[in-house]
């Protein structure tokens, strides 16, 4: 994802940012509003806020393979870029767990896993600390990650000579993910 806004993408009245994820600088915990955010409005301290808040610009700003219709606070979902580029992760406001599913951003989701296989990048849907990790034929619930533990998504070849591909969690200090 890019990290200049896209020409005619702004936040307006959308401050869905400041509920859905954490922000360690202010304590504030993933899903629950921000103290400082004045919702549909924007932010009381704007001026001071953390840097984290700053550098943030969401999927819907900065990526064009995001349309109009993920307005976050039209989809109730933040598209972020995580890893490095590496994951497009979507985070689905607790409050509408099963926005995700519906349509066109099924669809877009599905889309995205399958253009993204082929470069290894992981398509996750992230509701609170629940994980799912989407592919092109299937998605895996991996249930709740914790911190200490690693998304991992693995390939083998099928007998047909096709690609099938599974995601697991391992702990981050698992051997097997030496070197990774």
């Amino acid at each position: 994802m890019a990290d200049e806004v896209l020409p005619g993408r702004a936040c307006g009245s959308c401050t869905l940012c400041c509920k859905i994820l954490e922000i360690e600088e202010l304590a504030k915990p993933q899903g629950q509003w921000c103290s400082n955010c004045k919702t549909g409005s924007g932010c009381l301290i704007y001026e001071s806020r953390p840097q984290t808040c700053r550098a943030f610009n969401c999927g819907y700003l900065v990526w064009p393979l995001a349309g109009e219709h993920w307005l976050p606070s039209r989809s109730k979902m933040v598209i972020l870029s995580e890893l490095d580029g590496a994951r497009v992760a979507i985070h689905v406001d607790p409050g509408r767990p099963g926005a995700w599913r519906e349509q066109p951003y099924y669809a877009d989701i599905k889309r995205w896993a399958v253009q993204f296989a082929q470069s290894q990048m992981q398509v996750v849907v992230t509701i609170g600390r629940r994980v799912f990790v989407i592919l092109p034929h299937e998605d895996v619930d991996l249930g709740e990650v914790a911190d200490d533990e690693r998304i991992i998504t693995q390939q083998r070849k099928a007998p047909d000579g096709s690609l099938i591909l599974n995601a697991v969690k391992m702990k981050a200090d698992d051997p097997r993910l030496a070197g990774n």
